[in-house]
């Protein structure tokens, strides 16, 4: 019903075809450069400011939903991904099983960045990811190199951890 954008350029990895792209959906882009602002899609409505200021300020006006519309909806999910489970052939070397062998490795302790590829899609629907903020990822800004300083930052950060980066297809 309603996309929330903030600071994403709506790029084609993100959107797909953008005429199909949440062709139902309101769309609210928050964004601090003005010219992304219906560049490749059409907002409903927008704010142009620092995210951190404009979060600090929308953030107290959200109350958590926790209806019984939303449990159903989250069990519709998770029933969906146990009819519709992602699979690949396991008889030959993958991406996707090098992902899952990732995880067995670490058993889920790790934290994941990436560069900017197909392994960035394996790495979000493989890597059973067990605490959050531990997949690092430039998502679909494309930004090549990424995944690497992202790796030395999240070590820093986090001494630790286990860190890989997830490069090439």
């Amino acid at each position: 019903d309603l996309l929330i954008v903030v600071g994403a350029r709506f790029s084609d990895r993100v959107t797909g075809n953008a005429k199909k792209f949440a062709k139902n959906a309101k769309v609210l882009h928050i964004d601090i450069d003005r010219a992304e602002i219906n560049k490749n899609i059409k907002a409903s409505a927008s704010v142009v400011g620092d995210v951190k200021e404009v979060l600090k300020r929308l953030n107290p006006m959200i109350t958590p939903n926790t209806s019984e519309e939303k449990k159903e909806w989250i069990n519709k999910i998770l029933d969906m991904k146990k009819k519709y489970p992602l699979t690949y052939n396991k008889e030959l070397l993958t991406g996707p099983y090098v992902i899952e062998q990732i995880y067995n490795v670490t058993q889920g302790d790790a934290i994941i960045t990436t560069e900017v590829g197909q392994h960035q899609m394996w790495a979000a629907q493989y890597y059973k990811y067990q605490n959050p903020r531990t997949l690092i990822t430039s998502g679909g800004a494309g930004t090549m190199g990424y995944g690497l300083g992202a790796a030395i930052g999240s070590k820093i950060g986090n001494k630790d951890k286990t860190v890989i980066n997830i490069a090439g297809d």
